[in-house]
């Protein structure tokens, strides 16, 4: 069971079997906002596109929140949280702070917050928007393997299960003593301080993708404190590791079926003129670059950076005139377009959109580590559940992957083994997400969205059991409320601003 905490903002504390007046302290802590040096700034992408709210208040201002590494002992040392901050601009009264997610697991909030402050111009008038890095991402206690993993067996022989475990030996090594305190649990009870030193009552949020998962654990933990929560593109809390990696391929190769149906209405369709034809190109494409990758201004193309570019345009239908573009440029033997569309998913939270759908890119080098962000997800979702797959698990998902989807079943059942031979135990319980004694939330599902499945919305709607209400957005990608569809717009604005969720069975697009 989990332990809560002693809420010093809210009159009574939240149920608990243990109140630990060690807690007190982080809980009455007073934030010391500063405006966001160039350590904090200087990570973020800056995109002239992608700007602070005009007449945002002070600007950027961040803030470290001190928050215990282990809850059950509040004085066995602490970790330091950075938060960032754009305050309300007007006109209206303030309504206190929203708290942002982009998602994940591994994806800096304060990156998309830095990046993205516009897109939630509206929202930005009355509220306070707020977001950080949980535990173990970005500027907060990040997880570190070090530089470089051991080196393979002096054999040549190192299978994809033996790399991953000495990836996560590396991770042991480096990051030990923090790999147990990196958990959506753990992640959600740092919001509750947060909502704390903010000196709100309750708390306002609003996550995307994983994003969602922990706001349906906050939810869980603690009820009485959920105020008005928005959960877009939303995880399946009834799904495994196993399921989610199936689904994902279905919804990425129904993704790509998508958009080989609509290139094929243009002219020019790099695909050729049917569908056979087109799924066919596809893979001859994959199957060259496997043969014999392509160099672009010293950086190689394969077939993992052709599928993983597929993959990033696939989350937002406004990147299909790119990938039909970059799908033109290979077929006349120039893999730039390709390389480009890989680099710019590379970090999600430092990009214009939300969400991840925790697939992590494949690393490629024999002896490298991946970055951090992927670090970090694997650190969360690996303290997130007790599976444990190895290499005698490994031709099964690789045969079931495939079925789902011959180009993405590949890709994605590599990530399976990520948790083999990880360095500490993980465990199921944030997969509870029931949270009767929260009020309803608005939920949104996008019909074909690839990385969380339309109908894992419902999945959690049901789980939450709270009469939490789906919005429906019929359209393409991920993330429904950074896609800029006024309806979607006005439903969401609607609830975090006036409290007025939509009827059931509301649909947009």
């Amino acid at each position: 069971m989990v332990t809560a905490l002693l809420c010093l903002f809210g009159g009574t504390p939240a149920a608990t079997a243990v109140d630990d007046p060690d807690l007190t302290p982080f809980y009455q802590q007073q934030l010391s906002w500063e405006p966001c040096g160039p350590d904090v700034q200087g990570s973020a992408s800056q995109s002239p596109q992608a700007t602070p709210p005009p007449g945002a208040a002070g600007g950027l201002e961040c803030a470290r929140l001190n928050v215990p590494r282990d809850y059950a002992h509040p004085g066995g040392g602490t970790l330091q949280v950075q938060l960032t901050r754009l305050r309300a601009t007007g006109p209206g009264e303030r309504l206190g702070s929203l708290v942002i997610n982009p998602g994940g697991p591994g994806a800096s909030g304060v990156n998309y917050l830095i990046d993205n402050g516009s897109a939630f111009a509206r929202l930005g008038q009355r509220y306070d928007l707020v977001s950080f890095d949980p535990r173990g991402t970005g500027h907060s206690e990040p997880v570190s393997c070090g530089s470089k993993m051991a080196p393979p067996p002096a054999n040549g022989t190192d299978s994809l299960a033996a790399k991953e475990k000495r990836i996560n030996e590396a991770c042991g090594r480096y990051s030990g003593g923090l790999l147990r305190w990196v958990g959506t649990p753990d992640a959600a009870r740092d919001m509750d301080v947060l909502r704390a030193a903010v000196h709100d009552d309750k708390l306002n949020y609003l996550g995307f993708s994983y994003g969602t998962k922990l706001g349906a654990v906050y939810a869980h933990e603690f009820p009485g404190k959920a105020g008005r929560m928005v959960l877009d593109s939303v995880e399946d809390p009834t799904k495994n590791a196993w399921q989610t990696a199936v689904a994902q391929a279905r919804g990425f190769q129904r993704a790509l079926d998508d958009f080989t149906t609509d290139c094929l209405r243009t002219a020019g369709c790099p695909l050729g003129t049917d569908r056979a034809r087109a799924q066919d190109q596809l893979q001859s494409w994959y199957r060259k670059l496997s043969d014999a990758p392509m160099k672009v201004k010293g950086e190689t193309v394969d077939e993992t950076t052709y599928v993983y570019a597929l993959r990033e345009a696939l989350y937002s239908r406004s990147d299909w005139p790119q990938l039909q573009q970059a799908l033109a440029q290979l077929r006349r033997g120039d893999a730039a377009g390709i390389l480009r569309l890989s680099s710019a998913g590379g970090d999600r939270a430092g990009s214009d959109r939300a969400g991840g759908g925790r697939v992590p890119a494949r690393h490629v080098g024999q002896d490298e580590l991946p970055p951090q962000d992927q670090l970090a997800l694997r650190a969360i979702s690996c303290r997130d559940t007790s599976e444990r797959y190895g290499a005698a698990d490994y031709p099964r998902a690789e045969r079931e992957l495939t079925r789902a989807s011959p180009l993405f079943g590949p890709d994605i059942a590599p990530t399976l083994l990520d948790c083999y031979a990880w360095p500490v135990a993980g465990d199921d319980s944030s997969r509870d997400v029931s949270a009767p004694g929260a009020p309803p939330m608005l939920l949104v599902a996008t019909t074909n969205d690839p990385a969380t499945p339309y109908e894992g919305a419902f999945h959690m709607a049901r789980e939450l059991d709270n009469d939490s209400v789906v919005l429906t957005y019929r359209g393409e990608g991920h993330a429904a409320y950074t896609t800029g569809d006024s309806c979607v717009q006005r439903y969401v604005d609607g609830f975090l601003l006036d409290g007025v969720l939509p009827k059931p069975n509301t649909s947009c697009g």
